[in-house]
């Protein structure tokens, strides 16, 4: 977790593959978990066909076996390898004994690793600079400029009085490496809890979701870059999207940045996320 301007920024999701090495060693020494702490769920995901899931919360551990009993010293396929998957709630639940950041530092620092999935969320529990109807209304208006080709928004309401039950853009494709999420975050704490009454009332959330590749370059920032979480977050806003103060030039790419969105990104270059191919 990190603060930015009374935001907070946070790993929302990681997703990686261990090859050449045991069960025990990736829930042991990696995750640094009891492997007593895990149990064995009914069906594998992903290709794999076991798979363990945390006892406290949310990280899931996939496998192919060889042999049918699953202990601490079962032999797993090398080809595959052990995937490692930690949700939106696994990594708060996981954070609470473990550092994420150090996680990633440490699988940084094996041989082979390979990671499939990183998400960066942004909070702003207030909607003082990330307001999803400020950015929806620029949106709607073309108000932008992006590297993206295109964006979406998703709305469920409900039935009987057409309020909004959740809100949701996207900008960028949702099959892509890397794209952009925002949206109405109390609604979405109101539709799955019912504590509402601890739930901040303009709670907007601003998420990147990279993947394979684009996950590859962001780890590599946050470790061997030592870029502190906001910065790389914001850093790939700066280079793939912009929001804009319309004027009469016919060139929007000439518009002058909205104000919020210079005071989210001040002090922050823009971050180089492709991989040079080896020929």
């Amino acid at each position: 977790m990190a603060l930015y301007q009374g935001l907070e920024v946070i790993i929302d999701w990681l997703e990686f593959t261990v090859m050449d090495t045991s069960l025990k060693d990736v829930i042991d020494r990696i995750l640094n978990l009891p492997f007593s702490d895990f149990s064995l769920l009914e069906k594998g995901r992903f290709g794999y066909q076991n798979q363990l899931k945390w006892k406290t919360g949310h990280v899931y551990v996939m496998f192919t076996a060889v042999g049918n009993e699953i202990n601490e010293d079962i032999q797993v396929r090398k080809e595959t390898g052990v995937h490692v998957m930690i949700t939106g709630q696994g990594c708060k639940q996981y954070s609470v004994n473990n550092s994420l950041q150090t996680l990633l530092r440490f699988l940084s620092a094996q041989e082979k690793v390979n990671f499939s999935r990183v998400d960066l969320a942004i909070d702003d529990y207030e909607s003082k600079i990330i307001n999803y109807d400020k950015i929806h209304k620029s949106a709607i208006r073309g108000h932008f400029t992006s590297r993206w080709s295109k964006w979406d928004e998703v709305n469920s309401r409900q039935s009987s009085t057409g309020e909004f039950l959740g809100r949701t853009m996207y900008f960028g494709s949702q099959a892509s490496d890397l794209f952009c999420r925002i949206y109405d975050k109390t609604l979405e704490r109101k539709a799955n809890s019912e504590q509402e009454t601890e739930i901040p009332k303009k709670w907007t959330r601003l998420e990147l979701v990279y993947r394979k590749d684009r996950a590859k370059k962001v780890v590599e920032y946050l470790v061997k870059g030592e870029k502190p979480l906001g910065h790389v977050l914001r850093g790939t806003l700066r280079r793939y999207l912009r929001f804009l103060i319309p004027s009469t030039d016919q060139n929007k790419s000439r518009w002058p940045s909205a104000k919020w969105w210079d005071r989210l990104l001040s002090n922050v270059e823009e971050l180089q996320l492709t991989i040079q191919k080896e020929p």
